[in-house]
Formats: C-alpha cells, sequence, structure tokens
C-alpha cells in the first residue's frame, strides 16, 4: 500500500524567504533564534552563506520530548547534532526501518529519498541540529522534491 504524502517544496520555500539570514559567518548556532514552523513540526532558521549558489544549510530545534514530522527528500543532507540527544528513524523503500541514536557532537546523513524522522528523547530540554544540503543545487536543476507522510488519525 503506498503511503499517503503532502508535498512540502513550496512551504519549505515560502519559510526559508521569510526567515533567511544571509552572511559569510554565524556564531553560536547553539543559541540562534529560530521560528515555529507548523508545517514541519519543528522550528529552523536558515541560511545563505557567501553567495554559495549549490548548498545551503538550516537549523531545526525539536520540543523536549517531540518529533519532526517524518518526510523525505532528492537533496543530500548532512545533518550535525549541536545539543541535545534523540534518534532518527531511516528507512529506504521496501526496506526495514533503521534507528540512529543520537548525542552533541554527532554527525550522519540520510539516504536519497530514504524516509526519515527525527527524535528528541530529553522531557526537559530542546535538541538542535544544523542540516547542510544541497538543495540549491537541485532546485536550480528543476529537480527539488519534498515530502512529508501524512499522519492517519
Amino acid at each position: 500500500m503506498a503511503e499517503r504524502t503532502l508535498d512540502e517544496t513550496t512551504e519549505r520555500e515560502e519559510f526559508r524567504k521569510q526567515h533567511l539570514y544571509e552572511g559569510m559567518a554565524f556564531k553560536n548556532l547553539k543559541a540562534h533564534p529560530v521560528r515555529q514552523r507548523k508545517m514541519r513540526g519543528s522550528a529552523s532558521a536558515h541560511f545563505a552563506l557567501s553567495g554559495n549558489r549549490t548548498i545551503d544549510a538550516h537549523i531545526s530545534e525539536l520540543p523536549p520530548g517531540g518529533h519532526n514530522k517524518r518526510h523525505r527528500h532528492v537533496n543530500e543532507a548532512i545533518i550535525y547534532i549541536l545539543v541535545g540527544r534523540g534518534y532518527s528513524i531511516i528507512q529506504k523503500e521496501g526496506e526495514p526501518p533503521t534507528r540512529i541514536d543520537w548525542e552533541e557532537g554527532d554527525m550522519f546523513s540520510p539516504p536519497l529519498w530514504a524516509w526519515h524522522q527525527h527524535f528528541n528523547t530529553d522531557s526537559q530540554r530542546p535538541a538542535r541540529y544544523l542540516a547542510v544540503t544541497n538543495a540549491p543545487l537541485m532546485i536550480t536543476m528543476g529537480l527539488f522534491r519534498k515530502e512529508q507522510a501524512v499522519e492517519e488519525t
């Protein structure tokens, strides 16, 4: 049975336009301001660094004991944990899910178009990660696509 999905592409671009930080350097991403992104179930801030045209970055913050929405995308992403601890569930089509436990200082990369979701296991403090992606390259090539799994009620 095919999973029901919601296209997140347009909402992501609108959010990014409204909450974009541009510059060559940024200090203390552990405390950088983030904005709620209701569709995603987390808070985030996006960065355009040095006019780069093929890579970008964003930070996402998961609330205490919370998680973001299950999603997948065609762009590459390297995730570095800035603060907190938790785990991510990653599942390639037709394969069993893989759990990756993480904490501050860890790094991982979900495979292309694999479903993934991030969970904060700390009930008292938020968890935050930095994601560096090649989304701008994929957008320029007309190949960008980002989907979110529709939760069944």
